[in-house]
């Protein structure tokens, strides 16, 4: 039974491109998260940012699903259903207008909207319609300003159509230092690293105990999307035929096309191959291919639309690496068996140019606030991609491994926007 609405209350949403969750503050004491209802039973502090579609059946309309509850339909449509992931990537981008989903048009304001009207009904208590919406540094995609207020412009409509007119954007590292700043007694300069899924964002923030006070920002569009994608360039993309050939009319040959590997390293770019197009396209490769079992794989992720299972067999490997200096890849379906041996060493030389660049932004926030890592009291590491170790072994080099402190990584920008709304 839901709580009901409170004047006082003020409410914080994390939207992020992997994961998304809510928090509320009032009433004294801190922000707290706000449990969501998991299939399994209880409640979980998070939902994945996904949804999922099942078509039209016999008078039944179509329906729709987010969060934790779409992972289980999709888990039991055997292939029926439709999975979108990193919806929020796609904000920014001019390219990207609408999509069609089972014969009904979205535009991508209307699919985020989506996620956000679920997101609200599943909360245990009434939300309203003012909240404070965390938004990256700069959003996955956009190359100028006017991509970057196309995003912003996208996502307040989206807001507006889930039931908050009310709103204002915050920075997600600033918030996070909000959060942080909950744990002090005293006054810190502080570097807030927050590892999302799709974007890296970095703020220099003075904390204590009267808030946060920014000082500078920078950020950079990659995170834990583009380290799996080095994982699918290294490991599964070859498996499927990457850099294979196949015979074309009048016996000549060609290598497979390089874009289908490179819809293959963003999971929700994969349910896109699922055209009539691509599937043409697919049966003559298939057919004159110089590596058959190879392409016959590539044939059932495809068909199959295992973005989901395969997305999970990665995250199951970057886990492992984080405790283990080498882990193993397996993936096993009808028609598609992967395995390999992964180690950390070379994990980390595949996400190297990934690094460069982050240190990079780190760098650039340094220099805005005038400021070098001797200044710098505490680096709170946030975000998923946060306990990746060898990212946290560039922080430690950088700053020293005492000065490095992590929290709750997948709800502490919630917590902190939630923290930003009581103060206004």
């Amino acid at each position: 039974m839901r709580a009901p609405a409170n004047a006082r209350r003020r409410v914080g949403i994390d939207f992020g491109t992997t994961n998304s969750a809510i928090a509320v503050a009032g009433g004294g004491g801190p922000a707290r998260v706000i449990g969501l209802p998991h299939p399994d039973g209880g409640s979980v502090s998070y939902w994945r940012t996904v949804l999922c579609f099942e078509p039209a059946d016999d008078g039944v309309p179509m329906r729709t699903t987010a969060g934790a509850p779409a992972i289980a339909r999709y888990a039991d449509s055997e292939g029926v259903a439709r999975l979108l992931q990193s919806i929020k990537s796609h904000l920014a981008a001019s390219s990207f207008v609408d999509t069609v989903i089972f014969g009904r048009r979205f535009r991508v304001e209307e699919l985020v909207a989506t996620y956000l009207r679920a997101l609200r009904a599943a909360a245990p208590l009434e939300l309203g319609n003012r909240a404070v919406i965390g938004r990256p540094v700069r959003y996955w995609g956009a190359v100028d300003q006017a991509d970057d207020d196309r995003a912003v412009a996208r996502m307040r409509l989206a807001l507006a159509l889930a039931g908050f007119d009310e709103v204002t954007f915050a920075f997600e590292p600033v918030a996070a230092a909000h959060a942080y700043a909950t744990r002090l007694d005293h006054d810190e300069l502080v570097l807030i690293a927050d590892f999302g899924g799709g974007t890296s964002d970095f703020s220099v923030v003075e904390v204590g105990r009267d808030g946060a006070r920014v000082r500078a920002t920078s950020g950079v569009a990659l995170a834990g999307d583009a380290f799996d994608a080095r994982v699918v360039d290294a490991v599964i993309a070859p498996a499927l035929g990457k850099g294979s050939r196949y015979r074309v009319e009048l016996g000549g040959e060609a290598p497979v096309p390089a874009w289908i590997f490179n819809s293959l390293r963003r999971w929700h770019h994969l349910s896109l191959l699922k055209s009539a197009a691509t599937s043409r396209l697919l049966e003559r490769v298939a057919a004159g291919a110089l590596e058959p079992e190879r392409i016959a794989r590539l044939v059932h992720v495809v068909d199959d639309d295992l973005g989901l299972p395969l997305h999970g067999a990665v995250e199951a490997t970057k886990l492992a690496l984080s405790h283990h200096d080498a882990a193993r890849f397996d993936f096993a379906r009808p028609g598609v068996d992967i395995a390999a041996a992964v180690t950390r060493l070379a994990f980390d030389s595949w996400i190297a140019d990934d690094l460069a660049a982050i240190d990079g932004a780190i760098t650039e926030a340094l220099d805005r606030a005038g400021a070098d890592a001797r200044d710098i009291d505490r680096v709170f590491a946030t975000g998923g991609s946060s306990l990746v170790p060898a990212v946290r072994a560039r922080l430690a080099a950088r700053f020293g491994a005492d000065r490095i402190v992590g929290g709750e990584e997948l709800t502490s920008v919630a917590a902190g926007l939630a923290e930003m709304a009581a103060r206004t």
